[in-house]
């Protein structure tokens, strides 16, 4: 499996949206699949947050895993904190 920089891919994507570039024209001159492209602009979405900021689809995920990460690491605190008899 071929390993690509961020650097690169964020490269890719800019001439995707903003030179209005194909995924096929860019796979031919990069030497990357044109799915691959496909991937990446998906993983470069924006997604508008709450606040009224924005991240892309994959900071956004990652952000959910670690929120449930830690959702799940307090609650075992709260049942330790229960049989210690710290509540």
């Amino acid at each position: 499996m071929k390993y690509y920089s961020d650097e690169f891919k964020n490269n890719i994507v800019k001439l995707y949206h903003n030179e209005n570039r194909s995924k096929k024209s860019l796979a031919n001159e990069y030497g990357v699949h044109p799915t691959t492209i496909s991937h990446w602009i998906k993983r470069a979405k924006l997604v508008e947050l709450l606040d009224g900021g924005v991240t892309s689809v994959e900071a956004f995920k990652q952000l959910q895993k670690e929120n449930q990460q830690l959702k799940e690491e307090n609650e075992i605190l709260k049942a330790a904190a229960v049989l210690l008899g710290r509540h």
